[in-house]
Formats: structure tokens, sequence, C-alpha cells
């Protein structure tokens, strides 16, 4: 018995392709290869001129300005600039020993009083004489002195007296460059 033609005329024809997952990543990288080959390219010839271009411009600019000024003036802005340099360099390793006043009377317990007092700013120490009411006062004092972050050490040398006078020195070891007036500048205080 012969075939219908309805399935003759389906053997005859070739199956429909299907699109695969491959043939569409090819598709997506040769797009995505295209795009940054012409991206390279826009940037390698267009804007590397462009920006060429714009250094030129500002290169002649600068040298233009240069010969505005005479040289000679142009060696006296220079020098200028070396003495402000130095100067701010100065300035800013400069001592400030008045700081250690402020310090005292903020750190000093009210049954104290100084007797003597000597400040070596640039080695950061301090020695202290002073007198105080009791020996509970003393202690008050040593307390607060061990307390504070800006000193390293603290040396008590002796106490000694009676009653209502009780003599004490202290020698004080600071951080270093807390007299400095950089340090000053940068601490607000």
């Amino acid at each position: 018995m012969p075939l219908p033609q309805k399935a003759l005329e389906q053997i005859g024809r070739e199956p429909p392709k299907t699109p695969g997952w491959s043939r569409q990543l090819l598709m997506f990288s040769s797009t995505v290869f295209i795009f940054s080959l012409l991206i390279y390219f826009g940037l390698a010839f267009g804007y590397k001129s462009y920006l060429n271009t714009q250094v030129q411009q500002l290169q002649d600019q600068i040298q233009a300005f240069g010969q505005q000024i005479p040289l000679d003036q142009q060696a006296k802005i220079i020098q200028f600039y070396s003495q402000l340099a130095n100067l701010k360099k100065l300035l800013d390793n400069h001592t400030i020993s008045s700081r250690i006043f402020s310090w005292l009377s903020k750190n000093t317990q009210t049954n104290v009083y100084w007797t003597s007092f000597s400040l070596d700013s640039q080695g950061g120490q301090v020695s202290l004489s002073g007198t105080a009411k009791s020996v509970a006062d003393v202690g008050q004092q040593l307390a607060i002195f061990q307390s504070l972050p800006e000193l390293t050490s603290m040396e008590t040398n002796g106490v000694s007296g009676s009653g209502n006078n009780w003599q004490f020195s202290v020698d004080l070891k600071f951080i270093g460059g807390y007299f400095s007036a950089s340090t000053v500048n940068s601490s607000g205080k």
C-alpha cells in the first residue's frame, strides 16, 4: 500500500532547527568583543589625541606665563618661598614652655601649692617642689599625676614635714613633643 501524500511530505522535509545555547553564547561573546574593540580604538585614537592636545596647550600656557615674569623676579619668588618654608619649619619645631602653667593650674589639688619649679622643655621634664596641708593631699596630688596620659613617668623624691605643712618633690616626664608648637596646634589647646 502506498503511503499517503501527507506522510510523504513530512518525510521529504528536513526537521526544523531549534536554536541552541551555543549559538546564543557565540552571538553574545562576539557582540561584547566588537563593542570592546570599538571602545579601545575610540580611546586609543580619539580621546588620547584630545588629551595630548590639552596637555600641549597647558604646557604652552605655562611657558608663556614663565616668559612674562623675568628671571630675576622668579629667583626672588623662589627665595621668598624658601624663607617662608624655613620659617614654618622653625615655628613647628618651636617649644611652647608656657603651656606648663595652664597644665599645672588645671592638674593641681586645691590644698597644694608649688614652691619651686624647673622645666626642661626640650627633654620634656618638669621638677616640682610643693607644700600640702596633709599627707592625704600629697597622695591625692600624686594620684592626679599618675592618671594623666601625657605623662610617661613620675618619680617622687620624698615627703617630709608634720602638722599642716608637708613638703614633697616630684619629677615628671612628659610624652615626646608635648611642648612643641605643632603638638599644641594639632590638639587645639
